[in-house]
């Protein structure tokens, strides 16, 4: 699991759900979507400290900067290091928040042509990043 800290930036709500932005350093940010409000789940204030954690297997990567896609998240970093195995391959990137951990079909670091040192931008989902006060 990765896991950063952070702090609470922006709190979005309507109803009972909320899009939350989370400050991780160096000027980047998360967004995570949750089914609370301010109301009902009172650490959803900004300012408020909170850990990001996201799973392994929900980091999607490209190798482009520049994507028309709908994942907000995004981090820039290099490819530090990569085992590959027979159906998954686990690599370690290395962005401005840290180490992140990602786990992908080694079928896709083939035709990739992912190296280790090569720049990457690593993905998340906003419904994958889950927030523990």
């Amino acid at each position: 699991m990765n896991s950063f800290p952070g702090h609470i930036t922006e709190v979005t709500t309507n109803g009972t759900m909320s899009i939350v932005c989370v400050g991780v350093g160096n000027g980047e940010e998360l967004m995570s979507v949750v089914i609370d409000s301010p109301e009902t789940a009172p650490y959803l204030k900004k300012g408020n400290k909170v850990n990001v954690l996201f799973k392994e297997m929900e980091v999607a990567i490209t190798t482009q900067k520049e994507l028309d896609i709908s994942i907000e998240n995004r981090i820039a970093g290099n490819i530090a290091s990569m085992e590959e195995g027979v159906l998954l391959s686990r690599l370690i990137l290395e962005t401005k928040i840290g180490e992140v951990i990602a786990i992908i079909s080694t079928k896709s670091v083939g035709q990739m042509g992912l190296v280790e040192k090569m720049n990457v931008m690593i993905m998340v989902k906003l419904n994958e990043i889950i927030l523990a006060p």
